[in-house]
């Protein structure tokens, strides 16, 4: 299962841009302003591409305009910020969550999906049986995992080929074939 499926079509919505968070502010990283950044998604690209992203810090978000983005590693970034010149101003955003626009993502590809676009979908057995509400996503170090919320308790989701059938993400309907033990 890829980590995307196709996003459908978005509309320009005027007023503030829906948000969703990409990762955290580490550190300040060299001497000239730029945030190393960790994606909450180690796998990752949208960086390389937003040309702003949004800081929330003492219950404000701010809109930055981005200079430059590159990769470290697996899951984290440098990055620099217009707003942002000397390291004072970059230590000052540690732990600031990193936000960017849905509007302002690169297009998926076709069978692919933002996890965002999947919380709230509902989650059926392949013989039809209800099984409640994705409510999260995480990720294992091995692969990703939807918290399911449903029936007065919660199932832990591995996002595998295995156990994903399908995805109508027009109807918001995930179909699963649960292996033995999955949902006990």
């Amino acid at each position: 299962m890829t980590s995307r499926l196709r996003a459908p079509q978005r509309k320009r919505i005027d007023g503030p841009p829906r948000l969703v968070r990409l990762g955290t502010v580490q550190a300040p990283h060299g001497l000239r302003g730029d945030l190393k950044i960790r994606c909450d998604n180690p796998d990752a690209s949208a960086l390389e591409t937003l040309h702003r992203l949004f800081l929330a810090r003492d219950n404000q978000t701010r809109e930055y305009r981005v200079v430059h983005a590159a990769r470290l590693g697996r899951g984290h970034f440098k990055v620099r910020l217009c707003e942002l010149n000397d390291c004072d101003a970059a230590a000052a955003m540690r732990g600031a969550p990193v936000l960017a626009a849905v509007s302002d993502l690169p297009p998926t590809a076709p069978n692919e999906f933002y996890y965002f676009e999947a919380l709230g979908c509902e989650v059926r057995a392949v013989n039809g049986h209800a099984i409640g509400r994705i409510k999260e996503s995480f990720f294992t170090g091995a692969h990703d995992v939807w918290v399911v919320q449903g029936e007065g308790r919660e199932f832990l989701l591995p996002v595998v080929d295995e156990i994903i059938k399908s995805m109508d993400m027009e109807h918001r309907v995930v179909t699963i074939e649960p292996i033995p033990g999955l949902l006990d």
